[in-house]
């Protein structure tokens, strides 16, 4: 039996392809954690002496009760 074939055949591809959708779930990860890293209010603290954050890093010596604090946004020359 004899099939006839048309000149044009129509070949449907998926637009969303799983290493797409794999690439779109890792930038949606990764604005995920750049929005919280932006919003925590500490990176790193250590014993209620060290204080880290993006924006400022704090200090406070053992003797004292104050904290020192520098900005992190300055760069700093030596």
């Amino acid at each position: 039996m004899a099939s006839s074939v048309s000149g044009a055949e129509e070949v449907r591809v998926s637009a969303l392809t799983p290493l797409k959708l794999v690439g779109l779930v890792c930038v949606f990860l990764a604005l995920c954690l750049d929005v919280g890293a932006m919003l925590s209010p500490a990176w790193v603290t250590a014993d209620d002496q060290y204080y880290l954050s993006l924006w400022v890093s704090c200090w406070k010596p053992v003797s004292s009760v104050d904290w020192s604090c520098n900005s992190t946004l300055t760069t700093v020359r030596r």
